[in-house]
């Protein structure tokens, strides 16, 4: 089978799509697939300049097709260089986007004997939902959505987008909650009407896949499969010793942005050293709220370290440093139904989890013997955990159940779904 693959992110980006999308296609070349994939040039959380982007053309679709690491032929699509506002985010994913159609109708009126068996877009970003659809009419072939997160949910919530970042919403470009609710509505129903014409949806999360089956699809005959991101891990597994030191470490790793609300782990951490308990913190990662999390920090005087955003295979001496992780999101209702990434990894390397979660994130992380959870947005109990990890390390380790049911998944589960899936075109 013949299968393109739309999306704004790929090799050599390292970030969780990725990652997830490397794997997956590694899943379909070795079965036999030809994969074909349109994306941009790798520019994520890159500092390009508008001299260099207009001297490699970064605006143009490229003529010439690159092998990828599985086999699969790459063409670059345009893009434009974005900020961390939603408004830059969002110019870029539409520019892209563009770039998509254009490649899609070159394609249509010159390989008419090579056009696909089946399309797959990949969400976020949003816009590609759409272009996938597109592609689909064009070309006269079946699509697949691949959605990581709870849209079009999350878009009715974001009313809540600026309070993550008082009193720094206007830097980091904003929108007046009422003019964004606005703005985001046709949005809501383009990918509403995306989803129900689509001959199939990847799902990462149970839940997900539950909500959007009984809701957003409102019991339209579109088949839905979980297919979670247990994609391979580049880390090596922690140390036995990193449990025996005073005080206690903690680790994030992950994005900086408007769903996690890090600032909640700043005020347990305060808690905890009122009360003559160390909790170092040290947050690797990057993303829109960043900067005020470095202010907030200082307002607090906290023993916390903020360092870039690293590569997925020079993770190893930070989990070697970490008694525990966090994996933390705010409390929006439509997180309960997203699992991070982040959650099978730490699974699969022994480290214990402090979940700053709820919904199926939480029900695994207790299932699995993973770690520890408290609910979101409640400092005083994410202190009180800490402070019981400090008094009895017992309580650090964890269960091998998750390191097994993650290679169970990633082995046995995934490869068998997402074959017969795209073999049935969803069906």
């Amino acid at each position: 089978m013949k299968i393109l693959i739309l999306s704004q992110y790929w090799h050599p980006e390292n970030g969780v799509p990725q990652r997830r999308w490397a794997w997956l296609t590694g899943i379909l070349t070795k079965a036999g697939h030809d994969v074909f994939v349109v994306c941009p040039p790798p520019h994520y959380l890159r500092k390009i300049n508008c001299r260099t982007w207009l001297k490699n053309r970064g605006y143009k679709l490229m003529t010439r097709e690159e092998e990828g690491p599985h086999g699969e032929s790459i063409l670059r699509s345009g893009y434009i260089p974005a900020g961390n506002s939603l408004i830059a985010k969002a110019t870029n994913q539409l520019f892209v986007a563009l770039g998509q159609v254009v490649a899609i109708r070159r394609w249509s009126m010159i390989a008419r004997d090579a056009a696909p068996d089946l399309v797959i877009g990949t969400v976020p970003a949003i816009p590609t939902a759409a272009v996938a659809w597109y592609a689909s009419r064009k070309l006269k072939v079946p699509y697949i959505i691949d959605l990581r997160d709870a849209w079009p949910q999350l878009i009715r919530y974001s009313r809540n987008w600026n309070d993550t970042h008082r009193p720094n919403g206007k830097e980091l470009g904003l929108l007046p909650a009422r003019l964004l609710q606005l703005a985001l509505r046709p949005v809501e129903y383009v990918l509403e009407r995306c989803y129900a014409k689509a001959a199939g949806i990847l799902v990462t999360s149970e839940r997900l896949g539950e909500a959007l089956s009984s809701t957003t699809l409102r019991g339209r005959d579109v088949p839905v499969k979980l297919v979670r991101n247990v994609f391979p891990i580049q880390s090596s597994r922690p140390k036995e010793d990193r449990y025996m030191r005073e005080g206690l470490n903690v680790l994030y790793a992950g994005t900086l942005g408007r769903a996690q609300d890090l600032e909640n782990a700043l005020t347990a951490a305060k808690i905890a050293q009122e009360n003559g308990v160390k909790i170092c913190l040290r947050i690797v990662g990057s993303g829109a709220a960043r900067h005020a999390l470095t202010v907030r920090a200082r307002e607090m005087d906290l023993d916390i370290s903020f360092e870039p955003r690293r590569p997925a295979d020079d993770l190893s001496d930070l989990y070697d440093w970490a008694d525990t992780a966090l994996v933390h999101l705010t409390d929006w209702q439509p997180l309960e139904m997203t699992v991070p990434s982040k959650t099978y990894e730490l699974m699969e390397l022994g480290v214990h989890i402090t979940g700053v979660v709820s919904g199926e994130t939480a029900d695994l992380i207790e299932m699995l013997g993973a770690g520890s959870t408290v609910a979101p947005s409640d400092p005083e109990s994410l202190s009180a955990l800490w402070c019981s990890l400090v008094q009895d390390r017992d309580l650090l380790s964890v269960s091998k159940k998750g390191r097994d049911w993650v290679a169970h998944q990633r082995n046995v589960v995934v490869p068998g779904t997402l074959l017969a899936f795209i073999s049935s075109d969803g069906a």
